[in-house]
């Protein structure tokens, strides 16, 4: 690889037009907010980016690295990784210069994560190219060490702990649970033989329960806390001589599926008190945006046409916004981002952008996608096909850039952005001004 740092050639800026505020509405701001509101400096910055008023930034290029078309690359914590030829190599991203580099044999298994909630650390996994078997690594992104690694399972982080559900069945349905502390790989619980379901949603809410329902051939129903395995509820479902071959979580919900010879039976419970829901009343969807909940519908007879999405007030119930069926409303520092159902290249489009505190419209975001191809910790809004305009959305505001390469496969840091291109070539570039 080459890691060297560049002469400092700068992208050309060009911030343009087109992003126009819509006027906010008479009702009466709410005080309170669980996501913190825009102040008045925040809001003022976000309206001159929209404006195109904002002050340019330029992206200084810090390294161009040498990528086979085999290798793949992840921004964790500031750190540029890059996985090619056996090699693990972490660069940084005030200058491009390479922090480390280690062996990591084998095929890659996995993409590279961030590791939940615990900082600068990563998680991947490898295959062997001859064998096929698969090893976890836990690797310190500072330093290049490997906490830890696991030669059997392969795990998954989440919050704070690694996750791994293996099948025990050829029916692939009942499983093996295996959780592991995220900063050591120390066994924390499992459950063997249990058909589980994961409400992913709520595993992300915040430091609270983190919810694993496991279902038993006994009809022993059990949610517990994926973190220590510790039992919240416990309850007994009759299923007579039936036998459970699936168990999903939707909404609000949990989707329980059995045979009993050649016949199939679908239950619906509600995971508020497990009472029984009937099979005809639609799906609901409700997602936690702060002082608002995100609500959504889908009819059980009509399938996949959904009704709109609803932001609805906690404390009245009242809807004060509604979007397009299947759209999404993401929380971010900047406030509510609407993103509208149909993709478009890379991304979703973005539809709006709202207070968070009044749900009132701060932007119209017509033209531009929500870039989606990369786990990262902030949010990008691109615009234009080729080379094109690229947004970071901040607290501060909305910073813009012309990017002089296509988006696709690139990687987003709060100040810095990897895009593979030309053909054997990764090139960092660093947001300044």
């Amino acid at each position: 690889m080459n890691g060297q740092p560049t002469s400092g050639a700068s992208a050309v800026i060009d911030l343009g037009a087109g992003w126009q505020q819509q006027q906010p509405g008479s009702d009466r701001p709410r005080p309170r907010a669980v996501q913190r509101p825009l102040t008045a400096a925040v809001a003022v910055a976000l309206v001159l980016a929209l404006g195109g008023a904002a002050p340019a930034r330029r992206l200084d290029e810090l390294a161009a690295i040498t990528l086979s078309l085999q290798g793949d690359f992840q921004i964790v914590d500031e750190v540029l990784l890059v996985r090619d030829a056996d090699r693990l190599a972490g660069y940084s991203l005030d200058d491009g210069t390479q922090r480390w580099n280690i062996a990591l044999p084998g095929m890659a298994g996995s993409g590279m994560a961030p590791a939940g909630t615990v900082p600068g650390l990563m998680v991947t996994e490898m295959q062997d190219k001859l064998t096929g078997h698969r090893t976890t690594y836990a690797v310190d992104v500072a330093t290049g060490a490997i906490r830890w690694q696991d030669d059997d399972l392969s795990l998954t982080p989440l919050a704070d702990v690694a996750v791994a559900i293996t099948p025990t069945g050829e029916d692939l349905a009942f499983a093996q649970i295996t959780v592991r502390d995220l900063r050591t790989g120390r066994p924390r619980w499992s459950a063997q033989n249990v058909l589980p379901a994961v409400n992913h949603l709520a595993l992300l809410a915040g430091p609270g329960p983190m919810p694993i329902w496991t279902l038993q051939t006994t009809g022993e129903l059990s949610e517990r806390d994926l973190r220590d395995g510790r039992l919240l509820r416990s309850h007994r479902l009759d299923l007579g001589e039936a036998v459970p071959v699936d168990l999903s979580i939707v909404g609000d919900e949990l989707i329980l599926e059995t045979v009993l010879g050649d016949t199939k039976t679908v239950a619906r419970y509600s995971t508020a008190d497990l009472a029984p829901v009937p099979l005809t009343a639609p799906f609901v969807r409700r997602a936690d945006c702060g002082a608002y909940w995100c609500t959504s519908s889908l009819s059980a007879e009509l399938g996949p046409t959904a009704d709109p999405v609803e932001i609805v007030d906690k404390a009245t119930g009242v809807v004060r916004r509604r979007f397009a069926g299947g759209s999404l409303v993401v929380p971010t520092p900047v406030g509510l981002l609407v993103v509208g159902p149909e993709p478009r290249g890379r991304g979703l489009p973005a539809t709006a952008l709202l207070d968070a505190a009044t749900a009132e419209p701060l932007a119209d975001l017509t033209g531009w996608n929500v870039y989606l191809d990369y786990p990262g910790t902030v949010t990008v809004l691109t615009r234009g096909t080729g080379p094109g305009q690229v947004a970071w959305l901040r607290p501060g505001g909305l910073d813009m850039a012309q990017l002089p390469v296509p988006v696709d496969r690139c990687v987003f840091a709060p100040r810095a952005v990897a895009c593979p291109h030309p053909a054997g070539v990764l090139t960092v570039w660093r947001r300044t001004g």
